[in-house]
């Protein structure tokens, strides 16, 4: 330590010491019984402290500064002189995150926790730095203390990219507001609080009426302004304690926690009327905007956080079909009795959260063909999903709507990926000879920010060749969320992913989706191939597809090719790929080590 810390006889200064009286004296000990007890001399002390980057001030046990190293120093914009012999709570003044002053120098405890805290420093700026500290006592080998150390360390820059980090990783990116993951980490957070006491709650699903038009008519940049303005002018209707966050798409919900039927009612009644009373502008067209929403009230006793939402997105699904801009209202505890959710559709939800649960579904696959027959015969087929309930197989037509109605269609997705992912891994043979293997994305999880993550997640732990990998996506599900379609298959481009576009040609305006959206594949919808040998207009149409898309540098494949008459005329037409019961009927994955050979 420094030598002023100690006089000619070795002894510890009190803090009122002065260079003209150094008599008075707290505790005598020995430099060398310090020097015991810290390991080290002082000399190799002295250089260790002025070398860490961690600040550290040494006091005795009144809080009198005795040492303070330069990383300290340079955190506390002063000099050594400045601090020695100062009260430490006059040099370093750490606050909480509410301002309010942190006490330094307790002496009355027993012990003193080293662990490291968090506290801010104001400057005269305004400014605030963030600062990693603790302290604990200087103890003799007879446990006698002798002072106190402190140490800091600034994390202001670290502290910020966490806090940013976070909240990236907790809200929607486009809207500000809360998105579907941290939305369902607070409803499992009340549902559990709600299990030690009886307390109502509501849910209130919101389902936009309009977003399509306005998507249509005025491009994704349009539709990303609409959500936002919504997005601003809701945010005031709800309590402070409430939940608004957007799930995805033009789907919003509100979670209304310890709030009666009546007060739940009134809300949704506000944010209705606010929504229908909103004008959106855009390219000097005016937008009437609607909803459909539902209500799920809940108490205590749910098994899962779906349950209020998958019920809230029921009563939404009702309220639509009963002529939209309505609010319809459920209440859990009765909901097999009431007329909103059919039977038959909470057999579906049972079903479907069984199958995944127990791993009850089956992946299965259907093999893609060149149209020319001197292409490369490697593996290419699109991987599809049955559920095996008892004897028989149940096809994707069946539980994908039901999966996208009650919320589930996310983890049947995740499901999907990462079991292909773990397969191919497992067959490396497989792997080898795969030319594409196609994996198919609902809408709602293209609307979901943390797909990136989880796929990149599952593509580094199985060690796949990302260029083998193609996510097929619908026209509709892209255009439902531009924005987060774009990222996505941004981010999975930079991996070496390709995306295919899939049933293209039934919407409104796919032509001019077509040159927005960067994808390498085109499919062409079966409705259009399955009578083209037939019907002018069908082979017309399936005619330009395939022209436009070769124009813009992408790959054709014909869905629904179900005999050999359809399967030439592609070929004349120039038709990249067939698919269909013409090439290969669906199949278990299992069943593509036969084509090893």
């Amino acid at each position: 330590m420094k030598d002023d810390m100690f006089n000619q006889k070795g002894f510890l200064i009190n803090e009122q010491t002065s260079s003209a009286n150094s008599s008075s004296i707290v505790e005598p000990q020995t430099t060398s019984k310090i020097k015991e007890k810290l390991g080290i001399g002082r000399d190799f002390f002295q250089a260790t402290m002025e070398s860490v980057h961690e600040g550290v001030i040494v006091t005795d046990l009144n809080g009198i500064i005795h040492y303070s190293n330069p990383a300290a120093h340079k955190l506390l914009n002063t000099q050594q002189k400045d601090c020695t012999h100062q009260a430490i709570d006059e040099v370093l003044i750490l606050k909480t995150n509410e301002s309010l002053p942190i006490e330094l120098v307790n002496i009355n405890k027993e012990t003193l926790e080293a662990k490291q805290q968090v506290a801010f420093i104001e400057h005269e700026d305004g400014n605030k730095s963030t600062i990693e500290w603790s302290r604990t006592f200087i103890t003799n080998k007879n446990a006698e203390r002798l002072g106190l150390v402190f140490t800091i360390n600034d994390i202001t820059t670290a502290y910020h990219l966490t806090n940013q980090l976070k909240h990236q990783a907790s809200h929607d990116s486009l809207t500000g507001l809360l998105n579907r993951g941290e939305f369902s980490r607070r409803l499992s957070n009340c549902l559990s609080a709600t299990q030690e006491a009886n307390i109502r709650h509501s849910l209130i699903f919101i389902d936009l009426d309009q977003f399509k038009i306005v998507n249509d008519t005025c491009g994704h940049q349009g539709g990303d302004q609409l959500l936002r303005q919504l997005s601003s002018i809701l945010s005031p209707l709800v309590r402070g304690r409430d939940t608004l966050a957007r799930l995805g798409g033009d789907e919003f919900a509100i979670l209304l926690e310890a709030c009666p039927k009546e007060a739940a009612l009134k809300v949704a009644n506000d944010v209705l009327s606010t929504i229908q009373k909103f004008r959106f502008t855009c390219d000097h067209k005016t937008f009437d905007i609607g909803a459909s929403m539902g209500i799920a009230h809940f108490s205590s006793g749910l098994q899962s956080e779906s349950d209020p939402l998958t019920v809230a997105d029921a009563a939404c699904y009702k309220a639509k079909e009963e002529g939209r801009n309505c609010i319809i209202e459920m209440d859990i505890s009765n909901v097999q009795q009431q007329p909103g959710i059919p039977q038959h559709q909470m057999q579906w939800l049972n079903k479907l959260n069984t199958a995944l649960d127990t791993d009850q579904f089956i992946l299965y696959q259907q093999r893609i063909a060149p149209t020319n027959p001197g292409s490369n015969q490697s593996l290419h087929y699109e991987v599809l999903l049955r559920i095996k309930d008892n004897e028989r197989l149940i096809s994707p037509g069946a539980f994908l709507p039901p999966a996208e109605r009650y919320g589930l269609i996310h983890r049947i997705d995740h499901w999907v990926i990462k079991n292909t992912l773990a397969w191919l891994s497992e067959h490396p043979d497989v792997l080898a000879k795969t030319k594409l293997c196609s994996i198919n994305l609902s809408g709602l999880s293209l609307s979901d920010e943390d797909l990136s993550h989880y796929v990149t997640r599952y593509l580094k732990q199985y060690a796949i060749d990302c260029k083998k990998i193609c996510f097929e996506i619908t026209e509709s599900s892209a255009i439902q969320n531009l924005s987060l379609a774009f990222e996505f298959i941004h981010n999975m481009h930079e991996l070496g992913c390709s995306f295919s576009l899939d049933d293209f040609g039934t919407g409104m305006s796919s032509f001019s989706y077509l040159k927005q959206l960067p994808v390498n594949h085109l499919k062409i919808d079966g409705s259009f191939i399955r009578h083209i040998e037939s019907d002018p207009i069908d082979l017309a149409m399936t005619r330009s597809i395939n022209e436009i898309g070769h124009v813009m540098g992408m790959s054709t494949i014909a869905e629904f090719v179900e005999n050999e008459e359809i399967f030439q005329l592609l070929r004349q037409l120039g038709v990249d790929y067939a698919q269909g019961y013409h090439i290969a009927k669906p199949a278990p994955l299992d069943e593509l080590l036969d084509h090893l050979t």
